[in-house]
């Protein structure tokens, strides 16, 4: 389990499904990711808010449907709040990655106790 912004995630970087999830998440949002860019109308042209707004969109879904893949329908919704934007996704993104980064230290830790190896332990 992570916690991300005080909700707790179901989710162990240990867990070689998880991890899997992740990354097949991950390369579908790059791969879909490729198709939005920035609008390509000059930004004194009246139609290029209509145009910022719906490629605020597709990025938003974007993160929105990797979160929910890798943790669960819904878990974007809570995570962004009603009002998502793309700084909050930058937030979530960066408390996922420390989020990740912390459970990753305390296994270390955990494992640390299994070292050099268990021959070398019982040896002594």
């Amino acid at each position: 389990m992570i916690t991300v912004k005080n909700i707790e995630l179901d989710f162990d970087i240990t867990s070689p499904a998880d991890v899997l999830r992740y990354k097949q998440a991950g390369e579908k949002m790059e791969k879909d990711g490729e198709a939005i860019s920035l609008p390509e109308v000059s930004p004194d042209d009246p139609a290029f808010l209509d145009a910022y707004v719906e490629m605020l969109n597709c990025e938003l879904r974007l993160f929105g449907n990797f979160v929910d893949e890798v943790f669960g329908d819904g878990i974007a919704e809570r995570l962004l709040g009603n009002n998502p934007s793309l700084n909050k996704v930058a937030e979530v993104n960066e408390a996922l990655g420390a989020a990740m980064e912390t459970q990753s230290k305390d296994f270390g830790i955990r494992l640390q106790k299994y070292q050099p190896n268990r021959a070398a332990r019982r040896g002594k």
